[in-house]
């Protein structure tokens, strides 16, 4: 048994090209997928305090130098799925990536008014990668405090996930079972689950043998 309260669940979902019978709209049904499970996981764990997603490889159209950038409609409703969902759970939406690189009008679609200081947290990964974030949190720590040590402490503080508590359990959903550039650091030490069902048919019921499993574990944190 674990034995420690499971605070942070984050999926890593594949993204193949639906099926037949399935949405033809990739960016729609993963966000739309997205919202649901975020849905479910607040509603099933009492102490969940974060959600992360992350969809490798799907990324919205970049805006860089002020450029205003046609954003795909999937996108704009996709994003509004997923503050529907914050919404519904009473969670704050955080972006988490080359955010400064996404265009407004979907940074807008999935803005929540919700308190910076809510007691949840819906983060949703774009332009994401996790050797990119490190060096970002590491570039901008010896930009605000030059010739200072970089430590574990100092580094987390930069992090795109700062306050909140690293995943305790990662599901892999989709795809194979191979490493992923993504929450390098703050997955560390938590325990990864997967499942070959692919994202879009991802459902609450495979969820719950996720947290089954992750209750049987008995966790290490690297020891």
């Amino acid at each position: 048994m674990t034995g420690h309260p499971l605070r942070h669940v984050a999926i890593i979902a594949d993204t193949i090209p639906p099926a037949s019978g399935e949405p033809d709209d990739v960016v729609l049904a993963t966000l739309r997928k997205a919202a649901e499970i975020a849905r479910a996981a607040f509603g099933t764990i009492p102490t969940l305090q974060a959600f992360s997603f992350l969809a490798p490889g799907l990324d919205p159209p970049c805006a860089r130098g002020g450029a205003a950038v046609p954003v795909p409609e999937s996108w704009i409703e996709g994003g509004r799925e997923i503050r529907a969902a914050a919404a519904d759970v009473d969670a704050a939406v955080r972006l988490c990536g080359r955010v400064s690189e996404l265009p407004d009008a979907l940074r807008s679609s999935a803005a929540t008014t919700n308190s910076p200081r809510a007691s949840r947290t819906l983060l949703w990964y774009l332009r994401y990668g996790g050797r990119d974030e490190i060096a970002r949190a590491a570039g901008r720590f010896l930009s605000a405090n030059p010739g200072s040590r970089l430590g574990d402490d100092e580094l987390e503080a930069w992090l795109d996930t700062a306050g909140v508590p690293d995943p305790d359990l990662i599901i892999l959903a989709g795809g194979r079972l191979e490493a992923r550039d993504a929450l390098l650091w703050q997955g560390s030490y938590a325990e990864i689950w997967h499942t070959p069902v692919p994202w879009v048919r991802f459902t609450a019921a495979d969820l719950s043998r996720a947290l089954g499993d992750f209750s049987e574990r008995q966790r290490r944190f690297g020891r």
